[in-house]
C-alpha cells in the first residue's frame, strides 16, 4: 500500500480541473474491509480468529474527523468508487447524520450500483456471493433498517437497487452502461459460461456479436 496518495478527479485541487471542489478539505478513507464498511463479526475459520469490523472502522474515523472540522461543515459530501461506491449507498444518510442539521449534504457512488440480476444461465451468483458475505461478517444488522423491516430477505438491502429508495439525502449516481466488472462477475460469471463463449466478447465489447450485444444491453 502507498504511503503517499496521488488526489486526482473530483479529489484534485487544481482549479482547472477540478472548479466545484478544489478549495474543499478532502479525506481518502482507505478501502480495508471487504464488505464496503459494513462488517462487524468474528469467524473462527478452524485455525485462525478472523475479526471483520469495518463497520467499526468507518464509526472510528468519521467520529475522528468530526472535532477536526466536519462537525462544522456547512457543505459535504460523501463520495466513492466501486466498493466504495457500494459504501456510499450504505453509509450515506450515517454520514449525514453526524453534520449539523443546516449542512447541506451529499452523496456521490461512482460505479457502486451493483446489481441483483440473474446471469446468462438463469443463477442468482452475485446475490449468492453477497449473501455468504453478508452472512460471514454480521453485515445484516448495519443495514438500512427502514429496508431490512420491508424486504422478504433483508440482505438484499446491501444491493442498491433495493437500498436506494430509503435514502434520505440527495443521492447521485455515475455508472457506465458497460460496468466491466458487473459484465465479468454478475451478468456471466465464469460459472456460467463453462464453454467460454463470452471470452472474446468480455476481452472487447466490440467483438461481441448480436445476440451477445442484445442480452448487455437487456
Amino acid at each position: 500500500m502507498n504511503k503517499w496518495e496521488v488526489f486526482s478527479g473530483i479529489l484534485s485541487n487544481n482549479a482547472s480541473f477540478n472548479p466545484d471542489f478544489y478549495n474543499w478539505n478532502r479525506v481518502k478513507i482507505r478501502y480495508c474491509d471487504g464488505a464496503s464498511f459494513s462488517g462487524d463479526a468474528k469467524f473462527y475459520n478452524g485455525t485462525s480468529l478472523l475479526y471483520f469490523r469495518g463497520q467499526r472502522i468507518w464509526q472510528a474515523i468519521i467520529l475522528d474527523l468530526l472535532p477536526k472540522g466536519l462537525g462544522n461543515a456547512k457543505k459535504a459530501m460523501l463520495s466513492g468508487c466501486s466498493a466504495g461506491g457500494l459504501a456510499t449507498f450504505l453509509h450515506c444518510d450515517n454520514f449525514t447524520s453526524y453534520l449539523p442539521k443546516n449542512a447541506s449534504v451529499k452523496c456521490l457512488s461512482d460505479a457502486g450500483f451493483f446489481l441483483d440480476e440473474r446471469d446468462i444461465a438463469l443463477n442468482h451468483t452475485m446475490r449468492s456471493f453477497y449473501e455468504d458475505l453478508i452472512t460471514l461478517q454480521g453485515v445484516e444488522p448495519n443495514l438500512n433498517q427502514n429496508c431490512t423491516s420491508t424486504l422478504y430477505y433483508p440482505h438484499l438491502c446491501f444491493f442498491p437497487q433495493y437500498a436506494l429508495p430509503y435514502i434520505e439525502t440527495p443521492f447521485f449516481i455515475l455508472n457506465s452502461a458497460y460496468d466491466v466488472y458487473q459484465f465479468h462477475h454478475i451478468l456471466v460469471p465464469p460459472s456460467s459460461d463453462p464453454r467460454r463463449h463470452w471470452d472474446h466478447c468480455k476481452l472487447n465489447v466490440t467483438a461481441c456479436d448480436a445476440s451477445q450485444l442484445n442480452i448487455l444491453q437487456g
